[in-house]
């Protein structure tokens, strides 16, 4: 179930990434999400690792 609902929370961290950040997503079209996602899942780790 924690697999199901990450994937989900990418999917819409993602699709914000796409939506709010226009200059980005017409540059590199495909990557955007992508990037944002393991932004944040980099970000997240490392706060839990060092706290």
């Amino acid at each position: 179930m924690a697999f199901i609902t990450a994937v989900a929370a990418g999917g819409i961290l993602a699709m914000l990434a796409d939506t709010m950040i226009p200059e980005a997503f017409e540059e590199h079209h495909n990557l955007t999400g992508l990037t944002a996602s393991v932004g944040f899942l980099t970000a997240f780790t490392i706060h839990h690792l060092g706290g």
